[in-house]
C-alpha cells in the first residue's frame, strides 16, 4: 500500500468527489450527514429520554455521548464500506497487474478524512465546556493509531470473505445496526442491570469505546485492561486480515 500511495489517495480524492457529484452542495453533504445523525441523537438522548452522566447537567453528557459516537460512526463507515471494496471492482482485481489491497486502503483513506472532520467538531464541543486538553493531546493519538489498524484489518477481512460468501454483507449491516446499543455509547455501563452487564464485557468494540472516553471523556485512564485488549485486538485483527 505504501509503494502504491499516489494511487491510493488519487483514488480516495475521486471516490470522494464521485459520491455526491452533480448535487449543489457536493461533498459538503459528506459532513452534513454525520453531523445530523449526532444532532439527532443528543436530541433523543438528552431531552427525550432525559439521560444524564456526571455532574454538569446535558454538556456532560453530551461529551460522553459523542466521545463514544464519533469513533462508531467511522468503524461503522469503514466497515459498511469495506464489504463491497472489492466485489464492487471485480473488473479491476481480475487484472492481475492490480495490487487489490489499494481498493481496501482507498476506502479506509477516504471514510478517514471525511470522519476526521467530525472528530474536529467533538474536539471543539469539548473545547467550548472543558479546558484540559494536555490528556488528550498525549493519548488521543495513540488510541486513534490503535483505531486505524483496527479498521485496516477489520476491513481487509471482510473485503477478502465477501466475494466467497456474499451473505456477510448482510450480517456486517445487521450488525452495525445493533451494535450501537450493545456497546457503551449513549449508556453508562451501571446503567444496565448486573445480570447483562457481562454482554458489555464480550463486545470487543466496548474496549475501543472506554478507550476513546478515557481521553474525551474522563482525562484518565479509567479502563487500563481496556488499553490493552484494543491494542491485542487491532494486531491481531490486522493480522488476520492480511492472512485471509
Amino acid at each position: 500500500v505504501f509503494r502504491h500511495r499516489a494511487l491510493v489517495w488519487e483514488m480516495s480524492r475521486r471516490e470522494l468527489a464521485d459520491m455526491h457529484a452533480g448535487q449543489v452542495a457536493g461533498v459538503v453533504w459528506l459532513v452534513v450527514h454525520p453531523l445530523l445523525l449526532f444532532v439527532v441523537y443528543a436530541f433523543l438522548f438528552s431531552v427525550v429520554f432525559s439521560v444524564r452522566i456526571g455532574d454538569r447537567g446535558p454538556a456532560d453528557y453530551l461529551i460522553y455521548l459523542f466521545s463514544g459516537l464519533a469513533p462508531w460512526l467511522l468503524t461503522q463507515e469503514v466497515m459498511s464500506r469495506a464489504s463491497n471494496a472489492i466485489l464492487g471492482s471485480s473488473t479491476i482485481v481480475k487484472k492481475v497487474s492490480f495490487p487489490p489491497e489499494v481498493l481496501v486502503a482507498k476506502t479506509v483513506l477516504s471514510s478517514l478524512i471525511v470522519q476526521c472532520a467530525l472528530f474536529g467538531c467533538v474536539l471543539v464541543y469539548i473545547a467550548l465546556f472543558r479546558h484540559n486538553f494536555i490528556f488528550i493531546i498525549a493519548f488521543l493519538p495513540v488510541v486513534f493509531l490503535m483505531h486505524v489498524i483496527l479498521l485496516w484489518g477489520m476491513s481487509l477481512l471482510i473485503a477478502a470473505v465477501v466475494p466467497y460468501f456474499k451473505d456477510v454483507k448482510e450480517i456486517v449491516r445487521v450488525f452495525l445496526s445493533i451494535n450501537i446499543y450493545l456497546m457503551p455509547v449513549v449508556y453508562a455501563p451501571g446503567m444496565v442491570p448486573d445480570s447483562l452487564r457481562f454482554v458489555l464485557s464480550l463486545n470487543p468494540f466496548s474496549y475501543l469505546i472506554w478507550c476513546y472516553q478515557d481521553v474525551l471523556y474522563s482525562n484518565a485512564i479509567e479502563h487500563p485492561i481496556a488499553w490493552i485488549i484494543l491494542a491485542l485486538f487491532s494486531v491481531a485483527t490486522m493480522a488476520a486480515g492480511s492472512y485471509v
